[in-house]
């Protein structure tokens, strides 16, 4: 009888396994950028609360903006890259606050370069953006309006009639923008 039942449950195990293998490669890949300084648990609480909500993602914090260039970006790209080559039909989304939300601008445009496209950015209060090009489906800028907010509003590149842009605009600051209820629920419908 313990043989039967193990034989069951090794055969249940293996069918669990697979779909679960097999559903989460057809979910979206979310790499969350934080902004400067994010490794300081009071400053990057938003977007690690994000992170958590989302499936499959991946929150990078960091200090100085050495690390975000040096190491984050160029393993963001080459994670995506490769990812890219073994299944061009997985969405990728790209998320970033503050320095965070110019890094994943910039990583939007280089994928462009390559040809590779992005479900959906998430700008979040950045200061240096780049014009989002045609290879992102969808966007959304979320700025805030208190003193120490950016307010810096995100456009698409010229001839880029191919983006969904939306821009929102909160009574927030700048490091609480990104913890806001309303802005993590239109980011979870956005890379849907």
């Amino acid at each position: 009888m313990s043989k039967i039942f193990g034989n069951n449950f090794f055969t249940i195990f293996l069918a669990a396994t697979a779909f679960i293998l097999l559903t989460s490669k057809a979910q979206a890949r979310t790499y969350i950028v934080n902004g400067l300084a994010s490794a300081v648990p009071f400053i990057g609480y938003g977007m690690n609360n994000l992170g958590k909500k989302i499936p499959g993602s991946k929150v990078f914090s960091y200090v100085t903006s050495i690390e975000g260039n040096r190491i984050i970006k160029p393993n963001i790209l080459a994670d995506i890259e490769a990812r890219y080559k073994r299944n061009p039909n997985e969405p990728i989304n790209l998320i970033g606050i503050s320095y965070g939300a110019n890094m994943v601008s910039d990583i939007a445009n280089r994928l462009a370069k390559k040809g590779i496209p992005v479900n959906y950015l998430g700008i979040i209060e950045g200061t240096s953006l780049k014009a989002i090009k045609s290879n992102v489906r969808r966007a959304q800028n979320f700025i805030c309006t208190s003193a120490e907010c950016s307010k810096k509003r995100v456009g698409v590149a010229s001839g880029n009639k191919t983006t969904k842009l939306n821009q929102f605009t909160y009574d927030d600051g700048h490091i609480d923008l990104g913890n806001n209820r309303g802005v993590h629920s239109k980011i979870l419908s956005g890379i849907r």
